[in-house]
């Protein structure tokens, strides 16, 4: 939908990031729409593990834009590509946070949609590493009515079906989506994490999603030595099939993470350890 710009706030002297759709790209008519409505909800959150929003508009020739904060570091997607399946504790230590992000989410009456490992972003920031910040919400979604439009096509499939994100009830019903699948789509990154490969795989996108809808996921751990049961128990519980079978919400998922063997034992001073010894500090 937009391109992404490194830029200097002229007045504060400090990097930034600029999205910006211009009106000779839109090859959906609904994308301008979906753009700005993505800043406007994605500007009601302010939970430090979410992307801050500065200020948003449209230049003189109709591009609309929004301005947000610059985040030195990589998104898992490229960590895991680059250095392999991550330690199980680090793994609890991003997606606690993530959940504690999607917690102001939720209770706003919000659900992203479209969580995986490229949307969530491993940052330095006040000098501390592996601060997780969520990501891209141009496919979120008001569980409430709100004066903003459906602007994508009833009844389409939204996500990222090639790779993980799509729940088995998204599939079915796309207007079913709601905090579960955002629950579900969570455990899938973590699934990924784990192994660098996602739950289900296949040669095309129907492939996918008939897969997550019917097929058995495979325990991480017989891909992968060395993750623990609790872990992967918290996982697949997350990646039931029905709704009813996951955690009721993003607290009790946050809550059985942090009752893992593993959690609390990726810390700061780790992932500092972590990322200059892989001369990326």
């Amino acid at each position: 939908m937009g391109e992404v710009y490194l830029a200097e706030h002229q007045l504060l002297r400090r990097p930034c990031a600029i999205k910006v759709i211009r009106p000779s790209r839109q090859a959906d008519p609904t994308a301008p729409e979906r753009f700005e409505r993505e800043v406007q909800l994605t500007a009601q959150l302010s939970h430090p593990n979410t992307i801050d929003i500065f200020d948003y508009g449209h230049t003189a020739d109709g591009t609309f834009y929004y301005v947000m904060e610059y985040l030195p570091g990589m998104n898992l997607l490229e960590l895991v590509e680059q250095f392999g399946p991550m330690q199980p504790a680090r793994v609890v230590h991003f997606l606690r946070q993530t959940a504690r992000a999607l917690r102001e989410a939720h209770e706003l009456g919000l659900i992203h949609r479209d969580i995986k490992p490229a949307n969530i972003f491993a940052a330095k920031r006040g000098g501390v590493y592996d601060v997780a910040k969520l990501l891209d919400f141009g496919l979120v979604k008001p569980l409430r009515d709100r004066p903003y439009g459906e602007a994508s096509q009833s009844g389409a499939i939204s996500g990222s079906p090639f790779y993980i994100s799509i729940s088995p009830e998204e599939v079915t019903d796309p207007q079913r989506a709601g905090p579960a699948s955002d629950i579900y789509s969570l455990a899938a990154t973590g699934y990924f994490l784990l192994t660098s490969q996602p739950p289900f795989q296949g040669w095309n996108s129907l492939q996918l999603v008939v897969a997550h809808v019917n097929e058995r996921v495979r325990p991480p751990s017989e891909l992968c030595d060395g993750i623990p049961e609790d872990l992967e128990t918290v996982l697949l519980k997350c990646l039931s099939k029905h709704p009813s079978g996951r955690y009721r919400n993003v607290q009790e998922l946050e809550r059985a993470l942090s009752h893992c063997s593993v959690s609390g034992k990726w810390t700061y001073e780790e992932a500092q350890h972590w990322w200059e010894g892989h001369g990326l500090a």
